[in-house]
């Protein structure tokens, strides 16, 4: 008889990530999407001149925005005083930015806007 043991898979842990307990306490509870947050803090920043294809805003892992070269292609009605935990802008079916409350958990378009600031296009 084989008694090997089958392990859970270990979900990522935003309590090591330097993030402020508030922002770990809140991704804690969303364990459905720790594992790609993990995956998408190993991606490299997007390169400066970057431009991309499809942009979403996504309010608590759910679509409210998308746009297609530069075209909205698709708005959900939101609440004026809706407050959502967190915020995803996703860059050609990436994650881009991610946010919890104002606190950056992702942030993979800085170096291109100090590529823009650079160039004068930011002041």
């Amino acid at each position: 008889m084989n008694t090997m043991s089958i392990q859970e898979p270990t979900l990522p842990n935003p309590f090591e990530w330097g993030l402020s307990l508030h922002a770990a306490v809140i991704l804690s509870r969303e364990p459905e999407i720790l594992a790609d947050l993990e995956r998408a803090r190993l991606l490299p920043p997007l390169p400066p001149g970057y431009i991309p294809t499809i942009v979403e805003v996504l309010f608590d892992d759910v679509p409210y925005i998308r746009a297609e070269n530069g075209v909205i292609s698709y708005i959900r009605d939101c609440h004026p005083e809706y407050q959502p935990l967190f915020i995803e802008y996703r860059f050609d079916d990436e994650i881009a930015v991610f946010q919890v409350g104002g606190e950056y958990v992702i942030n993979r378009i800085a170096g291109m806007a100090i590529a823009l600031a650079a160039q004068g296009f930011l002041h």
